[in-house]
C-alpha cells in the first residue's frame, strides 16, 4: 500500500491535513478531466472526492458550484450536485489550492455508456436536468464569478459569437493551418449560416461544460439512473441550445439520442424551431475551433512523437468534420 499510495503524496498531505485520524483505504485518480486533477478518496470516516487546482487565474471558480447548488436545489430541491466541503487556497498544505468535496455515487455517462441498458431513459433525465437550470433567467450574457455575479458581460449572442468565429479564421490564416480554397470554403458557410445565432434562447443559467464525463449513473435495481452533475467551475450566463449540445466538448453521443434528450428537456423549457440546425452549427464551431488550436495542445503522458501524431490525426479529424456538418446544411 505504502508503494501504491507514493505518488499521491499531495492528496496524503491534503488528507492528513484535514482527516488526521482517518486511515486511508484506497486513493485513485479519475482519468477523466483536463483542467484539475481529481482524486477518488476512500477513508475510515467515509468517501470524498479531492480536486487539486490547477488551472491557474481561476482557482476559486470552483466555488461557483455550492452558490449554483444552493440556487438550483431552492427551486428543484432534489437537483444531484456535489457540496464542497472545503477549500483551501494558502498554498501551506501543498504548492496548489484544493478543494475537497462530498462524493456522489456512481461513475460518468462516458465511462459506463456501453453499460447502460435504458440509454432513451438515462438520456431523457439528463435533458430534464439541463431544463431545469436552464431555467433560472440571467440579466445579461457573460461569466460568473464565484458569487455569480455577472462579469465579462455582453448583450448579443450574435454578435459576440460572430467575432468570436472570426477570431478563429484570422487564427487560421495567420497560422496558416488550413490552404486558402478551404479557408474561404468555410468562411462562405458560415456567412450562410451565421443568422441562426439569433434563434438562440438565453441569457440563462448554463453549466458550461455538458460533456458526459460530467454526468454521473448508477445502477438502480436492473437500470441505471443519473445521481448527479458535477464540475461548475465554467458555469456562465448563455445559451441554451448550445449549453445542452455542446459544452466545451463536441456532443457526439448527445446527438445520437437528440430526439430523448430534447423530449426530457421540453417539460421544463422550449428550444428554437431550428435548434438541430444551430446545434450542427455549433459543432462546426466547435471543429473549426479545435483546429486552430491544436499547434499548442500538449497530453500528459504522451511521448514528442506521440503528440505530433495526435495533432496530426485532430486535424485531419477537425477538417473531415467541418466538411461533414457543412453537409448536414
Amino acid at each position: 500500500m505504502k508503494k501504491e499510495l507514493s505518488k499521491y503524496s499531495d492528496v496524503k498531505r491534503v488528507i492528513l491535513e484535514n482527516f488526521p485520524k482517518s486511515k486511508i483505504k484506497s486513493i485513485n485518480e479519475f482519468p477523466e478531466g483536463y483542467n484539475n486533477l481529481a482524486y477518488d478518496v476512500e477513508l475510515s470516516d467515509g468517501d470524498y472526492v479531492i480536486k487539486i487546482i490547477k488551472l491557474k487565474g481561476y482557482e476559486n471558480y470552483v466555488l461557483k458550484q455550492n452558490k449554483i447548488r444552493k440556487l438550483v436545489q431552492s427551486k428543484f430541491k432534489d437537483f444531484p450536485i456535489a457540496k464542497i466541503i472545503k477549500s483551501d487556497y494558502t498554498k501551506k498544505v501543498i504548492e496548489r489550492p484544493y478543494i475537497i468535496a462530498e462524493k456522489l455515487s456512481g461513475k460518468s455517462v462516458l465511462k459506463s455508456y456501453e453499460e447502460i441498458n435504458n440509454k432513451k431513459e438515462i438520456f431523457e433525465e439528463i435533458g430534464e436536468l439541463y431544463g431545469k437550470m436552464h431555467s433560472f433567467k440571467m440579466k445579461s450574457y457573460g461569466e460568473l464569478d464565484p458569487n455569480l455575479n455577472l462579469i465579462k458581460t455582453y448583450k448579443s449572442w450574435y454578435v459576440e459569437n460572430d467575432n468570436n468565429v472570426k477570431k478563429i479564421f484570422n487564427k487560421l490564416e495567420e497560422r496558416k493551418l488550413i490552404s486558402p480554397k478551404t479557408l474561404k470554403q468555410n468562411k462562405d458557410f458560415f456567412d450562410s449560416n451565421k443568422h441562426l445565432l439569433k434563434k438562440e434562447v438565453g441569457p440563462r443559467l448554463c453549466h458550461g461544460d455538458a460533456s458526459l464525463t460530467n454526468i454521473l449513473v448508477k445502477k438502480d435495481g436492473k437500470k441505471y439512473v443519473v445521481s448527479g452533475v458535477i464540475d461548475f467551475e465554467f458555469s456562465r450566463s448563455s445559451g441554451t441550445v448550445q449549453d445542452l449540445f455542446s459544452g466545451l466538448r463536441t456532443p457526439d453521443r448527445k446527438l445520437a439520442h437528440k430526439e430523448d434528450l430534447v423530449k426530457g428537456y421540453s417539460k421544463y423549457n422550449q428550444l428554437p424551431k431550428e435548434w438541430e440546425k444551430l446545434v450542427y452549427l455549433y459543432k462546426w464551431i466547435s471543429y473549426l475551433n479545435r483546429l486552430s488550436s491544436i499547434k499548442g495542445m500538449n497530453w500528459r503522458n504522451l511521448t514528442d512523437e506521440q503528440t505530433i501524431q495526435r495533432k496530426k490525426n485532430m486535424r485531419k479529424e477537425a477538417l473531415l468534420n467541418l466538411r461533414k456538418m457543412q453537409k448536414k446544411f
